[in-house]
């Protein structure tokens, strides 16, 4: 049977059809690893958070409301497993987010191999990923979600959990956050 729609997949699944799940699981699991590990910043993290949304909404998949998108209610489920989890590690980085990707693990060899555009482009990815780490879990989930996963301000609010406008709201601070840890990078750079 081919399966076209999110809803086709779950009727067939609550039929007894077990296998049908692995079609949503291969349809959303690099979307939930990349929020994981947006929100993370760490592989292993990411694989097994991902990992738990899918036996989690396995085992709640009775509870999906079909008139909901499924992609929502899945991102909603791995975004609260990512916030447990970071709760649990309650770790206050005091790390950098200005070091060079020759400290984060890259050697000059590797670097110098590098066209400058990329070394840039790589530097700035580095560094944001970095910078979203020291930023509350609420600011760095909503500017995940809207620029990193491009999802519109509605659907990041359903998924948080809150209106629009505080969507909204979580996005501009988390922004001006970025730009205030950009702008002391830019200071100590000059000195």
């Amino acid at each position: 049977m081919k399966f076209t729609t999110d809803s086709l997949i779950v009727e067939e699944v609550l039929s007894g059809n077990k296998e049908a799940y692995g079609h949503l699981v291969d349809r959303y699991k690099r979307p939930l690893y990349n929020l994981a590990f947006r929100m993370t910043s760490s592989v292993e993290d990411a694989r097994d958070l991902s990992q738990e949304a899918f036996v989690r909404a396995y085992t709640k998949l009775h509870k999906y409301r079909p008139d909901k998108s499924l992609f929502t209610w899945l991102y909603t489920i791995c975004l609260n497993l990512t916030r447990n989890h970071l709760a649990k590690k309650r770790e206050v980085s005091s790390e950098d987010p200005n070091r060079s990707a020759v400290a984060r693990g890259m050697s000059d060899r590797d670097c110098e191999s590098l066209p400058d555009d990329l070394l840039i482009e790589k530097e700035e990815t580095d560094w944001l990923e970095r910078a979203l780490q020291l930023i509350p879990v609420d600011l760095r989930e909503a500017v995940v979600l809207r620029y990193m996963q491009d999802l519109p301000f509605e659907e990041v609010a359903t998924i948080s959990g809150i209106s629009a406008s505080a969507a909204k709201m979580r996005v501009y601070r988390g922004l001006e956050r970025l730009r205030e840890l950009r702008a002391r990078q830019e200071q100590t750079d000059e000195l």
